[in-house]
């Protein structure tokens, strides 16, 4: 059989594809699921020039942006963005399990794909201020709740999920090549995140886990002690939260998600790439643009650990420093602190 050129797959799949894999593929789809997941199939092979026989990291990243770009644009409901996404995914591990039968390797580069919540306008307002994280670390130090602040500092400087906090393990703490300490996520669908911690997380981590003997397994555990879980992570920022309102200085409810958010204006406010900040965070470029317009005009002065700002103590105040443009001044939020002696240098 004549290998099918570029030309003509941008109009039509190939024979091998349509005998080898979608005759026994559409086996048990309903005719009019048949009909939409071939429509869909078809996009993807007119899109990217390529048969998902002889798919590339190129040609999977060149639909999904594809895909990002319409939803942006209004044209592409989110709903419609993740089934299409799953179709090529789920149609592609079944080419590679077919492919495995036959002892021919096949990458399903559509694993690599980490689909977001479904994108919602953000607004500045609905995220906590500067102040407020300052609030809430300051009530954390205060009641000596080692394990808060070291979990909310991970959310609003690395970004990290409430979910990922809570699978979090000694052994993901690596160092790299250049001897740089790392967060390595257990692989996902044969992809690894790994995170790079900046200098003040760092430390806080490891003088964490020397003081409460982490030798392995979970880093955080509840009251129970039994591994910290989502909902308790969650339950720890409500409570300081409410204790934030009572002494007006938090004045909204926010989520871990919040402070991730929030994690990502500072990123780019310092001058990372959306690329880096994408590849940080674990999700797609295009998601980023949801972060645009709440990222206030800074000087260039980002560090190479991305945010603007950092978590330290200096002698016995904690602060958090954020660089805002204003006159070009430093605004230095400090809070008094005297008693967690995990904190102390």
């Amino acid at each position: 059989m004549a290998e099918t050129t570029p030309a003509n797959i941008a109009d039509e799949l190939s024979d091998e594809f349509n005998s080898s894999i979608w005759t026994f593929y559409q086996t048990n789809l309903s005719a009019r699921t048949r009909k939409e997941y071939l429509n869909i199939i078809r996009n993807f092979t007119k899109l990217t020039k390529t048969d998902p026989l002889k798919l590339t990291k190129e040609a999977a990243e060149c639909y999904i942006n594809e895909l990002n770009a319409r939803y942006t644009q209004k044209k592409l409901s989110y709903n419609t963005l993740v089934m299409r996404i799953s179709v090529m995914r789920s149609l592609c591990e079944y080419i590679r399990y077919r492919r495995e039968q036959q002892g021919i390797s096949y990458y399903n580069y559509f694993n690599d794909i980490i689909v977001p919540d479904q994108d919602k306008t953000l607004l500045e307002e609905n995220l906590p201020t500067d102040s407020e994280i300052n609030a809430l670390l300051e009530l954390a130090a205060d009641a000596d709740d080692d394990t808060a602040f070291l979990v909310f500092s991970l959310a609003v400087k690395c970004g990290l999920t409430s979910s990922e906090i809570s699978k979090l393990d000694v052994e993901h703490i690596v160092i790299d090549v250049q001897e740089r300490f790392c967060i390595q996520f257990p692989p996902s669908r044969k992809t690894s995140r790994i995170i790079r911690l900046p200098k003040d997380i760092n430390d806080l981590l490891q003088t964490y886990i020397e003081k409460y003997n982490r030798i392995e397994g979970a880093v955080f555990y509840n009251k129970h002690q039994t591994r910290l879980k989502v909902r308790d992570a969650q339950r720890i920022l409500n409570h300081y939260i409410e204790l934030g309102m009572e002494c007006q200085k938090i004045h909204k409810h926010f989520t871990f998600q919040d402070l991730r958010h929030s994690a990502f204006k500072y990123m780019l406010a310092g001058g990372a790439s959306e690329d880096e900040a994408a590849a940080y965070g674990g999700i797609t470029t295009k998601w980023l643009s949801r972060y645009r317009h709440i990222v206030h005009v800074t000087d260039a002065l980002g560090s190479a650990d991305y945010s603007i700002i950092q978590i330290r103590i200096v002698k016995c105040f904690l602060v958090i420093m954020t660089l805002i443009m204003d006159c070009n001044l430093y605004r230095h939020l400090q809070i008094y602190y005297n008693k967690c002696s995990f904190l102390q240098r």
